[in-house]
């Protein structure tokens, strides 16, 4: 009886962690309609993207390769992650899947996102460079030196994603199977990529875009003076269209940042409340963070897939 009640004390009770099975029909409903939407218009947008590059000679730029890797990184992150992400919808656990592809999905989603966030980043310092400094930029926006830039982010995203990857396995708990994370391979991994690839490139994509936003202003308030010299009788026309046009890029360049922010923002905070929300044997600390991190598992899900 004693033994049987040390065993009880010892297994790990999924519905602790991850609550039922399955959530309610009114959430499992409309959360797998909008993963099927992304993963439909995801799947044709990115391939079509990435066959009007390759076939197009006149579109082989340094600006589409940088697309085209955007649209790789995409493709990968939706097979690999989307369909196992909707089959969990239905049912949390127990984990089906078999431990190989417990990593290979793991490897496979932190690629791809370390990927996209590179190649944003880099993208962001390439615009930066062209307009601020077109000189540079010309002597840099070789072909060759792009190829070289994907190449180099990949295989760096590919290294980074290996540690984190290889932490995860299979445990099982009284027959109950589960992907969980099982041995710590870097210290602190997942904060160090949540600095790496979320904090640091938000700070770089919101000062070079605060700096190209202020550069196009600088540019437009000149061509005005110009205008201005020119020809007084369309001054006030000239103006108002320079104005209403670095509005729009400064508006959009806003955009970036704020989407950028909201599609990985919720992303990095689910792995970390399940970090520093939950016990050693991953059960939640209190209710409160269980309810956070069911909230930040379908909002990160939708943007992180939206991205």
């Amino acid at each position: 009886m004693d033994s049987l009640g040390n065993i009880t004390t010892d297994i790990v009770d999924p519905t602790n962690i991850f609550g039922p099975q399955r959530d309610s029909l009114y959430i499992v409903i409309p959360i797998t309609t909008i993963y099927s939407l992304i993963f439909v218009t995801g799947i044709l947008g990115n391939v079509f993207t990435c066959l009007v590059i390759v076939r197009n000679k006149s579109m082989h730029t340094a600006t589409n390769y940088y697309l085209f890797s955007l649209a790789i990184s995409d493709l990968l992150l939706l097979v690999s992650g989307m369909p196992q992400e909707m089959y969990s919808i239905w049912s949390k656990w127990p984990y089906v899947f078999g431990n190989t592809f417990c990593v290979l999905r793991g490897l496979a989603a932190e690629t791809s996102t370390n990927a996209s966030v590179l190649t944003i980043t880099l993208f962001t310092i390439e615009r930066y460079l062209a307009i601020c400094y077109p000189f540079v930029s010309h002597k840099m926006s070789k072909l060759s030196r792009a190829v070289k830039h994907v190449m180099s982010l990949w295989v760096v995203a590919f290294g980074l994603a290996l540690p984190q990857a290889l932490q995860f396995g299979i445990k099982e708990a009284n027959g109950v199977v589960m992907c969980l994370q099982t041995q710590v391979i870097v210290q602190h991994s997942f904060e160090i990529s949540t600095f790496v690839f979320f904090l640091a490139p938000m700070v770089v994509i919101s000062v070079l875009y605060a700096l190209i936003g202020m550069k196009l202003r600088e540019t437009s308030l000149g061509n005005e003076q110009k205008d201005l010299e020119r020809n007084m009788s369309h001054t006030r026309k000239t103006i108002r269209k320079h104005c209403q046009s670095t509005r729009r890029v400064v508006k959009m360049l806003v955009a970036v940042v704020v989407a950028f922010f909201v599609c990985w923002a919720p992303f990095h905070a689910q792995r970390l409340v399940a970090i520093y929300g939950t016990t050693e044997n991953h059960h939640a600390r209190s209710p409160i963070l269980l309810s956070a991190y069911y909230l930040l598992t379908y909002s990160s899900g939708i943007f992180y897939y939206l991205s």
